[in-house]
């Protein structure tokens, strides 16, 4: 077997277990009325089909002459956080998608929260896939495959859940400047930690994504009180 062949039979079942550990960890954090399982895992398979249409973003981006690589963040300020937003926009917006056709046709999606944990799911599998593919390139090593498999998905699932909360707030409360609002916020959250890490601020990137999470835990425990979000309790 191949080098290859070998990291890949190592990372697949590493990657699934750590998908199945952040899916029930997000499902607990929603455990006033937790979401069926087999919705959460179609939310993460999706977010994994997720990379392929991220990818074809990059592409169209490429045909307008707008396209971005990883050093484009290593650059002046000016290209850094242009070449950061559009990293972020087009996987965040990848990560959105699959949780759509819950939001607008499923009787479970029935309260804010869910959209912050379907968006979740959704990119814990957009992680996990991005990992396969990187080791399959022969991009990671089994150290890095290892550590990102254990890091990437929580990362992945508190950047896209502003946006969830956004798509949940337009579709269950009508507002109309939720779902932009919330994107923007996750394209924010996303485009920050990309460039603190492509500028090898390491700790920088794991401290924001520590800040992040704990605003997404006090987010969870507010909405836990007043599961509507309408401030009644």
């Amino acid at each position: 077997m191949s080098q290859t062949g070998s990291l890949l039979a190592l990372a697949a079942p590493v990657l699934l277990g750590a998908g199945a550990c952040w899916l029930a960890y997000l499902r607990f954090k929603d455990r006033r009325l937790p979401e069926p399982w087999v919705l959460l895992a179609a939310s993460a398979a999706l977010g994994g089909v997720a990379v392929a249409l991220a990818w074809w973003g990059y592409e169209r981006l490429d045909d307008l002459g707008l396209g971005v690589v990883w050093t484009g963040l290593q650059g002046p300020w000016p290209q850094a956080l242009g070449a950061a937003a559009l990293i972020g926009a087009v996987e965040e917006a990848a990560k959105l998608l699959p949780v759509l056709p819950l939001a607008l046709g499923s009787r479970h999606f029935d309260e804010p929260w869910d959209g912050a944990v379907y968006a979740g799911a959704s990119g814990v599998g957009f992680a996990l896939a991005e990992a396969a593919v990187l080791a399959a390139s022969g991009e990671m090593d089994a150290v890095t495959t290892l550590a990102r498999a254990a890091a990437a998905p929580i990362s992945h699932a508190l950047f896209a859940a502003p946006a969830g909360l956004g798509l949940a707030w337009a579709v269950l409360r009508r507002s109309v400047w939720a779902l932009p609002a919330g994107f923007a916020v996750a394209v924010a959250a996303h485009a920050g930690y990309d460039l603190l890490l492509a500028r090898g601020l390491q700790l920088a990137a794991a401290g924001w994504v520590g800040v992040l999470w704990i605003v997404w835990l006090r987010v969870a425990a507010r909405l836990a009180q007043d599961p509507a979000g309408d401030g009644r309790g």
